[in-house]
């Protein structure tokens, strides 16, 4: 008998200054309907397949839990977990969103998603897990769009130590030059590349959803 999958969590990093919108936080910022960024990226994670979903929070984040609870309620709702060290970089905030699910033995990958990347949609996240259980053993997946990688990024469990040790603002760009090749790739658009770092960027934003 084949035995099942394990489990992908979702990663929903939550936790910066947002320094570069100043002094407005991009994550706080409503939508065209009115429904903050960060609510507007946890929909997608919440209706994909991941399980759990965790949001990792730090600078301002009693706002931000708030804001990430409005709108519809999910049937499962996220967990938030705190980065107590988020003032160090990216680094430590998803340290702490990995320590939050390493002990559990039936996650076996981690889908890591930025939270001011609300046009990433719920059917790419379940490609890309889809994507992941088809190829046991592979170190993650990545999307690209046009040969060009982006954000979310799954990874494996076996990479779940290195992740836990990563130090300041790089994020996992280190292990991405190392393990990318043996990455098996799925086709996105541009969305995977879409932030919203800017005041300008933050601006288009509030035009976004409007129909929706």
């Amino acid at each position: 008998m084949t035995a099942a999958p394990g489990r992908i969590a979702a990663i929903v990093l939550a936790g910066g200054t947002s320094s570069r919108t100043a002094p407005a936080h991009k994550l706080l910022a409503p939508d065209a309907t009115g429904l903050p960024m960060i609510a507007r990226t946890l929909r997608a994670a919440t209706a994909s397949r991941a399980d759990p979903v965790m949001v990792v929070l730090g600078h301002r984040e009693a706002e931000i839990r708030q804001a990430a609870l409005q709108g519809p309620q999910p049937e499962r709702p996220p967990h938030f977990i705190i980065a107590t060290d988020h003032a160090h970089g990216l680094s430590r905030t998803l340290a702490a969103g990995m320590h939050a699910i390493t002990g559990d033995p039936t996650i076996t990958g981690a889908l890591i998603c930025l939270g001011d990347m609300p046009l990433v949609g719920t059917e790419l996240l379940d490609r890309m897990m889809a994507t992941f259980h088809a190829h046991p053993g592979c170190p993650g997946v990545l999307a690209v769009h046009e040969g060009r990688r982006g954000n979310p990024v799954l990874w494996s469990r076996t990479l779940f130590p290195a992740l836990m040790a990563g130090q300041g603002d790089r994020g996992a760009r280190h292990l991405l030059a190392q393990h990318a090749p043996a990455m098996p790739r799925v086709a996105a658009g541009e969305e995977i590349a879409a932030d919203f770092d800017t005041p300008a960027r933050l601006a288009e934003f509030r035009r976004l959803f409007g129909g929706s």
